[in-house]
């Protein structure tokens, strides 16, 4: 006994000194990411090396792993050693590893290992993220310390040397705000979006003390309730009787548009006329925007009633905002932050994207694995538990953003609140690609059945061809993200799980009218050697491999046409290939497919393909990507977050879209080349009466890859959804109707000066009070140098810029600006909402 006892004790000794040492090795590991070279001009590339110090008192022996995620990383990379290899997984995902003979980085040592990529590299958030570093036996580094070079602006601007790149130097910035003027309240629309037409009747009155009462006429009851409601959570006096009260009346009127009504303030009456309950709300939502910031900042005692009259109706009926949680997921109360915002600002459509490759978002209790297993993302070497981590998720399983499902009770929750704020939400699962999260889900599902010796239960969802070995690589990275069409058992999968989603809704009292099939981004290469698509094609000797995915959405099109559901998808679903070219596919024109019209980066030749789809006879939702992707970064300052792929979108590039004539919609293409209207026009397909009828109105889309936390989606979201809105609602706005570009542009850069009024003055301040406040992105001061003197200016009037005179960051109590100071190296300068919220540095380079 105690020979076992003194052999146990060893054993414990000689684990505590491993233990020990591999703590000492987890706790003093430091990576860092060096950019070497960067050409942004054709042949495009850079060239950068991750440097591992090893700082422990233990060596890091051979077999060690280093993962890491990157969106914007060649999968062809070349690496300066033959004796280190990079790894794609999947997506976003890669491996680096190296040789048993130069594994080993001695105490005190550093490895470099250089890397050239095919890519220019724009974004500091662009660099390789969420490292995970394993060591020989397996276990995870826990304190690994990372750190990235990260470019300023002066760097991009010399990378970007003898390119058109637009690169956003405080010079160009000054350059661009230099016609804004800061105009007084009287002189610009009292809220956005602008409505039709209003005019004011007298000086504003500031009612504190007043009793109120709000009435409506029986079909505006919902309406009446929600206005009482608002109230009642921001207007709290202490009632003073001698104070005459506020009246506000709501009442039915025929001969509005649909969705229009009137608002009139008279002294201390408010009447709001409408002739269906979409333009009462709408109604009262002006009247709540006509509130002061103050308003929306707690319980207030104060209301603001402005003397005025207003007569507003929509462009557009549908007026849409697209979510996707798939990516990265978002909390239901963030959820409800959004759908406040969407009524604010009279948007009726959420279109919610549930599902992607990298994640599942819905509960569908016929199949748990989707949200048990789908749902979840964290490290592992072959995603047994969970899938991996992608987008920079997190080692553990169950981290915000990467995992997380919405219950069909939660779910049921967003309808219910999405519907008293008049917006109609519309699912999107998408299919037949994006669908890897689903794959993985219902191989799951495959096992457990097939374990148990149930095969009939276990083929009954699944999703692929096990002996499918076509090659094919998705837009996104993946080489296993479709599914196969030519099974029954996806028919199965497809209609068990809209059926589910349709019941919620009918549960909340509610119609699921359209359902978005998704429909994008098909890999080339799919289903090439799928031993069940040629069975299939033998025994449906009509159809070629070509038509598969025809064959698909026409099935479950017709699926949803006999539930009473309108099918939606994005662009392809209508669209074929015909000598090279993408045309819109007269096959289904005749089927009131509702299609998102996305693939419009500028210069690339399909900026029209909305009006051809229209003119072909779908129904169509203009959703631009060159103008409506807030995933897009809003500038090329290589400190703002977001994708390239399509150009940068900023607040002005999202205002100066004009639907209806959609080649003035740019300036320049995604490469900064100018783009010239002109010749846009003449290439661009001209909507016919039929067309123009056909065009649905336009939505802003969130694609989450980059997006890690709700502040994140707020910043990126605000304040270009205003811009958003206010196309969505007012239309082509009034330059683009000048005779000569000469007087568009005069009169472009008049209207936008008053939009950016609308926003600085009246819309900033009140969305950093409503539902305690939305993070704000703002754009760095314009700097100018002239004559020694610095010059400073701002995007939109109304935010305040503050200053150092030391080189360091200047904070919400840093020095005023007010006139221009004397130029000094270590100046530096930083824009800033009444709030507090700031810019990035701005400062001038000697």
């Amino acid at each position: 006994m105690k020979r076992i006892l003194l052999l146990i004790s060893m054993i414990c000794f000689s684990l505590s000194i491993a233990c020990s040492a591999q703590n000492q090795a987890e706790k003093s590991l430091k990576i860092e990411w060096d950019l070497i070279e960067n050409k942004l001009s054709e042949p495009y590339s850079h060239q950068a090396k991750f440097i591992i110090e090893n700082q422990s008192e233990v060596a890091i022996q051979p077999g060690w792993k280093l993962y890491f995620n990157s969106i914007f990383f060649d999968l062809n990379a070349q690496l300066k050693s033959p004796d280190y290899e990079i790894k794609h997984l999947a997506g976003d995902f890669f491996v680096l590893t190296g040789s048993e003979a130069v594994g080993l980085i001695p105490v005190g040592e550093k490895l470099e290992i250089e890397y050239l990529s095919r890519n220019p590299h724009f974004k500091n958030s662009h660099a390789p993220d969420g490292l995970i570093f394993t060591l020989a036996d397996g276990s995870i580094a826990s304190n690994l310390r990372y750190q990235k070079r990260e470019m300023s602006v002066w760097d991009l601007e010399k990378y970007a040397a003898g390119s058109p790149l637009p690169v956003p130097t405080p010079a160009i910035l000054f350059s661009q705000n230099e016609s804004l003027k800061e105009l007084s309240v009287e002189e610009i629309p009292p809220f956005v979006p602008t409505p039709h037409s209003w005019s004011r009747q007298g000086e504003t009155i500031q009612v504190t003390q007043a009793g109120l009462a709000v009435v409506g006429d029986k079909v505006f009851a919902e309406t009446a309730t929600y206005l009482t409601k608002q109230i009642k959570a921001h207007y709290n006096p202490d009632v003073d009787r001698a104070e005459k009260p506020v009246q506000i009346r709501i009442s039915r009127k025929e001969g509005f548009p649909s969705e229009g009504y009137s608002l009139e303030i008279r002294d201390r009456r408010v009447l709001i006329l409408a002739s269906d309950e979409k333009g009462a709300f709408y109604g009262v939502q002006s009247f709540l925007a006509l509130q002061s910031a103050n308003f929306w900042d707690g319980l207030s005692n104060q209301l603001t009633l402005p003397q005025i009259s207003i007569s507003d109706h929509p462009a557009y009926p549908y007026r849409g905002f697209f979510l996707d949680v798939g990516r990265n997921f978002m909390p239901k109360d963030e959820i409800f932050r959004i759908l406040d915002l969407m009524a604010l600002y009279k948007l009726n459509t959420f279109h919610f994207h549930l599902a992607n490759d990298e994640g599942w978002r819905l509960e569908v209790k016929a199949l748990p694995e989707l949200f048990e297993y789908a749902s979840q993302r964290g490290f592992s070497d072959n995603e047994t538990d969970f899938l991996w981590p992608f987008y920079a998720s997190g080692v553990e399983k169950g981290q915000s953003p990467g995992s997380g499902f919405y219950t069909q009770e939660e779910f049921r929750e967003i309808l219910l609140y999405a519907a008293e704020r008049k917006i109609e939400v519309i699912p999107e699962i998408g299919f037949p690609a994006h669908s890897r999260a689903a794959i993985k889900a219902m191989e799951k599902r495959y096992e457990r059945f097939s374990q148990l010796g149930e095969i009939e239960k276990a083929e009954e969802f699944r999703l692929i061809d096990p002996n499918d070995n076509s090659p094919y690589l998705s837009a996104q990275n993946f080489r296993d993200n479709t599914i196969c069409v030519c099974r029954e058992s996806v028919y199965n999968f497809f209609e068990t799980v809209v059926s589910e989603i349709k019941a919620v809704y009918e549960d909340a009292g509610l119609s699921l009218k359209t359902f978005h099939t998704g429909g994008d981004e098909v890999p080339h290469g799919v289903w090439e050697n799928s031993p069940l698509c040629e069975q299939f094609l033998k025994d449906n000797k009509s159809m070629t491999k070509a038509g598969l995915g025809d064959y698909f959405r026409s099935r479950i099109g017709y699926f949803l046409k006999r539930q009473g559901i309108q099918q939606a998808g994005w662009e392809e679903i209508g669209q074929k290939l015909e000598g090279g070219e993408v045309i819109p596919n007269p096959d289904f024109s005749d089927r009131s497919w509702q299609l998102y019209a996305w693939n419009a980066v500028a210069g690339w030749g399909g900026e029209d393909m909305a009006y051809r789809l229209a003119n072909a006879g779908y129904p169509v939702v203009i959703s631009s990507s060159a103008n409506y992707y807030f995933d897009l970064s809003s500038s090329w300052d290589p400190r703002d977050r977001g994708h390239t792929w399509s150009g940068v979108t900023s607040l002005f590039n999202t205002w100066q879209t004009v639907p209806g004539k959609f080649h003035l919609s740019h300036d320049e293409t995604v490469e900064g080349k100018p783009w010239d209207w002109e010749e846009a026009e003449q290439s661009f397909e001209k909507l016919t009466e039929k067309g123009k009828e056909n065009i649905l109105g336009i939505q802003g889309q969130i694609w989450t890859e980059t997006v890690k936390s709700p502040e994140m989606l707020e910043s990126y979201l605000l304040p270009r959804f205003l811009a958003l809105t206010e196309r969505a609602w007012v239309g082509d706005p009034n330059w683009s109707e000048a005779s000569t570009i000469r007087e568009k542009l005069e009169m472009r850069e008049l209207e936008w000066n008053i939009f950016a009024n609308q926003v600085g003055q009246i819309e900033l301040p009140k969305l950093e009070k409503i539902n305690g406040g939305y993070e704000i992105s703002i754009s760095p001061p314009g700097l100018q140098l002239r004559e020694g003197m610095v010059y400073a200016n701002t995007e939109l009037p109304g935010l305040i810029i503050r200053f150092t005179t030391d080189g360091s960051e200047p904070t919400a109590e840093s020095s005023l600006y007010s006139e221009p100071i004397p130029f000094s190296e270590k100046l530096r300068f930083k824009a800033f909402t009444k709030s507090g919220q700031g810019s990035h540095v701005s400062w001038l380079e000697n």
